[in-house]
């Protein structure tokens, strides 16, 4: 599948208008989810094509869409039926053009490389990722959502810092990654922004429906979904989380790994190079839980340099982040031309997160999308919520593990995550840990802290944290985060000594 071209000329555009005519005349929204539902032969190019250009023209209805993404769901797509729709998404907006000649003259020297995770509770990993990759000279044009569900948003999480903007056009977006500098003089080259309204516009409104609907986790949509924004930014490759358990969309290590050879087929066949890790997600990942209370602790990890006494915090509470964001950055930087192997690339990445680089990339790329730099350089001038209670664990024991999913909810409950897309999220409400999987706790230790505006909730969310723990007589094992590496050619066992930080 090509990658599609962002300015036809007017002659083939006319040209193609006409042919598509002839070959959609016969056409109907009942005929295509007919022939879904019935599932006797795929669709073609046209028919997907067709039907999702109707729809964005506002043709096919709602609610016809919504039959049709629930035969998708029921009875699958073809790879080629998964990449026409994929391409189709991408047509029905703006993509990025790298090739705008007001852009710098060296808008494409370097290397663009983006990630995209499929979602999970605590999943803070693109704050510290993107400035980390970008200060090593790639361009990471990284392109997020807001939270849903039990799932939180690394859009909500950024507009917790006051003065954050996160809503650019595609072309405002090129021109603030390639044209704006930091303190050394070169190019910004990393941010992190919602798409835009013109961007996969159909993708949107798809999406929407699928929430409602339940039809969310069906492998061909959550594949086109992912992979038409990733495409939409034109980026030279990219590397995927692909998360599995409590907490992820999908519950088991077989689903992501299918969805990952999905979304790995669809990237190779519109000329990205694309890789996956396969990651656990049954307990939450890091510290906190939150938005505000995300940032803090991101700023924290990009902050701790040395310091052996910041160092140990960060690794008792968040050393699975870390670890997460260390193997991600090392294969960018790969795929990048930065690093040989995924080791080397881990390594250099540690040390740009030791020696502050990254953490300067990452003050640079918030004032420059106008967040207020002073509260991430003094985060306790950040206002705190209004009720918090702390979670006390009622024995001794080993923690086993913290469900994800729970504490997902919890977050809804107070603030921190929404029900409907319409809904605001409280900045400073959520959850903090003391406690995580795999260690020893007294009764009467504190495991948690909950934090919320809304004190009704407040003696709820306390009871659902305590109820997420799970504890042992014996020491637990915490089971490996990365699971699987994911290429092309296929799937293999990560390798845990990649992180050992010798």
């Amino acid at each position: 599948m090509p990658s599609p071209s962002p300015h036809p000329s007017a002659t083939g555009a006319a040209a193609t208008a006409a042919t598509s005519s002839l070959q959609t005349a016969h056409l109907t929204p009942q005929g295509v989810i007919a022939k879904k539902r019935q599932n006797r032969e795929p669709h073609t190019d046209v028919e997907i094509s067709w039907f999702v250009r109707q729809f964005t023209e506002g043709n096919v209805k709602d609610y016809q869409m919504t039959a049709w993404l629930m035969a998708i769901c029921l009875n699958g797509m073809t790879d080629e039926e998964t990449a026409a729709l994929t391409e189709s998404m991408v047509r029905s907006g703006a993509v990025m053009d790298w090739s705008d000649p007001s852009l710098p003259e060296n808008a494409n020297a370097a290397h663009r490389v983006d990630k995209h995770s499929t979602g999970g509770v605590g999943d803070k990993v693109s704050l510290v990722l993107a400035p980390l990759v970008a200060s090593f000279g790639l361009t990471v044009p990284m392109m997020a959502g807001r939270g849903l569900g039990h799932t939180g948003g690394t859009i909500d999480k950024l507009e917790s810092i006051p003065g954050f903007r996160a809503r650019y056009s595609a072309k405002e977006f090129a021109h603030m990654l390639l044209s704006t500098s930091d303190s050394d003089g070169e190019p910004l080259g990393g941010a992190i922004v919602s798409p835009s309204d013109d961007m996969c516009p159909a993708d949107r409104r798809m999406y929407a429906l699928r929430d409602v609907t339940s039809t969310v986790t069906s492998l061909p949509l959550q594949t086109s979904s992912i992979m038409s924004k990733k495409i939409a930014e034109r980026p030279d490759s990219l590397v995927l989380d692909v998360k599995f358990g409590k907490g992820s969309f999908n519950d088991n290590v077989d689903e992501s790994l299918e969805l990952a050879k999905r979304m790995i087929q669809t990237g190779e066949l519109c000329g990205i190079r694309t890789t996956a890790l396969v990651t656990r997600m049954d307990d939450p990942l890091g510290s906190s839980v939150g938005n505000w209370l995300e940032v803090k602790e991101c700023v924290d990890i990009m902050t701790a340099g040395t310091d052996e006494d910041k160092v140990a915090k960060v690794d008792d509470l968040s050393k699975d982040l870390v670890d997460v964001t260390l193997a991600l950055a090392g294969q960018m930087l790969v795929q990048g031309g930065k690093a040989q192997t995924l080791r080397q690339g881990v390594v250099m990445a540690r040390e740009h997160l030791s020696n502050s680089k990254a953490w300067r990339k990452f003050r640079v790329m918030v004032d420059a999308q106008g967040g207020d730099v002073s509260f991430i350089d003094h985060p306790e001038k950040y206002a705190p919520a209004k009720f918090s209670a702390p979670v006390v664990s009622p024995r001794a024991g080993y923690v086993s593990s913290v469900d994800s999913m729970e504490i997902g909810l919890v977050g809804v409950l107070l603030g921190a995550g929404r029900r409907t897309v319409d809904e605001s999220v409280d900045f400073a409400a959520g959850v903090r840990f003391r406690k995580k999987a795999g260690m020893f706790v007294q009764e009467g230790d504190v495991l948690a802290e909950v934090y919320t505006e809304r004190e009704w909730a407040l003696e709820d969310a306390e009871k659902r944290v305590l109820g997420a723990f799970s504890f042992s007589d014996a020491a637990v094992a915490v089971p490996p985060l990365i699971t699987n590496f994911v290429t092309k050619d296929g799937v293999e066992p990560f390798d845990q000594s990649t992180l050992a930080n010798d």
